[in-house]
């Protein structure tokens, strides 16, 4: 069976829905115009080699789903139905999780694969860990040595156990890549995010034990990321990789996951179909089985109008993710005014709007009072309205109100307070103390879906004497570009990480961190972080983190800090059971607890 097709589960009506879905966005896109260090080792073993000393609570035994009721309507009125969400595009990357943050993937991904991998942000704090596919965990007294339990009801979609092996064959695969005869399959890109594991290996009684290189009293909140889905079974993957196959990617073994709905159909360019897993193991507080819905529908909408005219038309219940499709200021209007009571808002603090340098290329941005100048010139508060679409905040603000949140650890917004007047006096001084009086030209990779960020900048810069040359490219082109060294600036991923320690990823060295903003190896920002994952006391690690704001961002200006967004999602009003993260717009995609009130349909 092809990938890209699977049996026709759905019943006549449901099929004839989507095609008239899909053909008034089709009749509607016509009328829019068209505007994305490795571990030393990995190894199984079988014994157990320190007993640890702190425990993670346990949640005893997973309470199995798997009730053989055929029609769940009989326990609760919440099941059942299909959710139809825009997604911003053709998930890339064949929907490898390794190989792309694309929230094209991820909008989608969580429902497949998942929302964590052996623990998940909790739904309900996002700032807190919890359980998933481990049931719980013990550390030793250095934070260097974790053990996990596995669930014992968790399978993949083609009914195959997961097992310990397959957690120590995604690690090998991400931190390592994959080398058969030759042929070399890169890490993922996320490796740095993952820090210093020495090993990882699979111990008896259904447990996995990870070693760390260095203390890290933080690693579960940086493998709660997300981003980081178990979405290469081994028993599919490694067969295909030890033929050769490096470039194997999840559709090529039939999106098989371990998440609340399984695959049914993709129609490039028009639909993504998943449908509910009657083996999933989560449960609601009842002890009724997730997920809710019969399944799920993303319905491929590249132009934002054209998602616009659909929702409000009822085609959709739900926006797509992703920078483009989030609501403006003006079109969350013309829904107020054309929807009124019908349409919630799911408002998200989102990633950061930035401008990062190579540190690889030549060129006069090597001189640190030329990258201070360019920080010091921005407009931040200009580029709210303008590249925002209205929704965000900049210096001196810390951000919408979040209770959950600890706002001593939101450092950057405390730089650079001086009025523009007197910033941009400054900046002139220091581009004529590096002689660079009369200016100077700089290439700068633009996302084609972020084109008014690249004007802003290009305008706001010309000012300073500074040319900037925009290099535009497409969204597949996006995702292998942002990781190389061919441009001289760029403004990174818009992904947000809620713990200092998991940014590593986006603010470490290129060796470690290839999809960090700035590319650069400075061992200094290494340094810090080690730091920041030994630090013991709060007020210390609070300290070093400010230390390594300062460094990143003032002392050496590797990342222009301009202004945070805030990201805004319609969703019709009986769209029930949807958890709304404040920040980070990857969270809570699996759409587990999601219900559709049929009373207010």
């Amino acid at each position: 069976m092809s990938p890209y097709e699977a049996s026709d589960n759905e019943s006549m009506k449901h099929c004839i829905a989507i095609a008239l879905i899909v053909c008034a966005l089709a009749s509607i896109l016509a009328c829019t115009d068209n505007g994305d260090n490795a571990p030393a080792s990995i190894e199984e073993v079988g014994r157990l080699e320190q007993i640890p000393t702190l425990i993670a609570p346990n949640l005893g035994s997973p309470q199995n789903n798997r009730i053989g009721i055929e029609d769940l309507s009989i326990l609760s009125p919440k099941y059942g139905d299909t959710l139809v969400l825009a997604n911003r595009g053709d998930p890339p990357s064949g929907f490898d999780t390794m190989r792309t943050s694309s929230i094209a993937l991820h909008h989608i991904a969580g429902a497949l694969f998942g929302p964590g991998n052996l623990v998940m942000r909790c739904r309900e704090n996002l700032y807190l860990t919890c359980p998933y596919l481990a049931t719980s965990w013990v550390v030793n007294p250095g934070f260097t040595e974790w053990i996990f339990t596995l669930r014992n009801d968790a399978f993949w979609h083609d009914g195959v156990p997961f097992k310990p092996e397959d957690v120590v064959f995604w690690f090998d695969l991400a931190l390592n890549g994959y080398e058969q005869n030759g042929k070399v399959r890169a890490p993922a890109y996320f490796k740095g995010d993952l820090g210093n594991i020495r090993s990882v290996e699979a111990l008896p009684s259904n447990r996995v034990k990870i070693t760390l290189s260095g203390r890290n009293e933080f690693f579960l909140d940086i493998l709660a990321n997300p981003r980081l889905k178990f979405a290469h079974p081994k028993h599919l993957m490694e067969p295909l990789l030890l033929s050769g196959d490096m470039s194997v990617s999840p559709l090529d073994i039939g999106l098989v996951g371990l998440g609340p709905f399984t695959f049914e159909a993709y129609q490039a360019g028009s639909t993504v179909q998943v449908g509910r897993f009657d083996n999933y193991f989560e449960v609601d507080e009842v002890a009724n089985p997730l997920p809710y819905l019969d399944g799920i529908d993303y319905i491929i909408v590249k132009e934002p109008a054209a998602m616009d005219i659909a929702f409000r038309s009822g085609r959709l219940d739900g926006g797509a993710r992703g920078s483009g499709h989030y609501l403006t200021e003006e079109r969350k209007r013309g829904y107020r005014d054309t929807l009124g009571d019908n349409v919630y808002y799911a408002e998200i603090e989102g990633g950061m709007f930035r401008l990062a340098f190579n540190m690889f290329k030549e060129g006069p941005w090597q001189d640190s009072r030329v990258r201070r100048a360019i920080a010091l010139w921005v407009d931040r508060e200009a580029s709210i309205p303008a590249v925002l679409g209205g929704f965000g905040w900049t210096t001196p603000s810390l951000g919408p109100p979040n209770p959950y949140k600890d706002k001593r650890f939101v450092v950057w917004p405390t730089f650079d307070k001086d009025p523009l007047a007197q910033r941009r006096e400054k900046a002139k001084l220091l581009m004529a103390e590096a002689g660079y009086a009369d200016g100077f030209d700089m290439g700068h990779l633009c996302r084609a879906r972020q084109t008014l960020g690249c004007e802003l900048l290009q305008a706001q810069l010309k000012e300073l004497g500074v040319h900037l040359r925009i290099q535009l490219i497409d969204e597949g082109e996006w995702n292998r570009a942002r990781v190389s060294l061919d441009f001289d600036t760029q403004q990174g991923r818009l992904s947000v990480l809620p713990i200092p320690e998991g940014t590593e990823g986006v603010y470490g060295v290129y060796s470690r961190s290839p999809d960090s903003y700035s590319k650069h190896e400075d061992s200094q920002v290494s340094e810090l972080y080690r730091l920041l994952r030994e630090s013991t006391l709060p007020e210390r690690r609070l300290d070093v983190w400010r230390r390594l704001q300062r460094y990143i961002f003032v002392e050496q200006t590797y990342v222009v800090t301009i202004a945070e967004a805030i990201y805004v999602v319609p969703y019709r009003s009986y769209v029930e059971g949807l958890v709304i993260p404040p920040e980070d717009g990857h969270s809570n995609t699996d759409f587990a607890t999601v219900w559709i009130d049929k009373t207010k349909k």
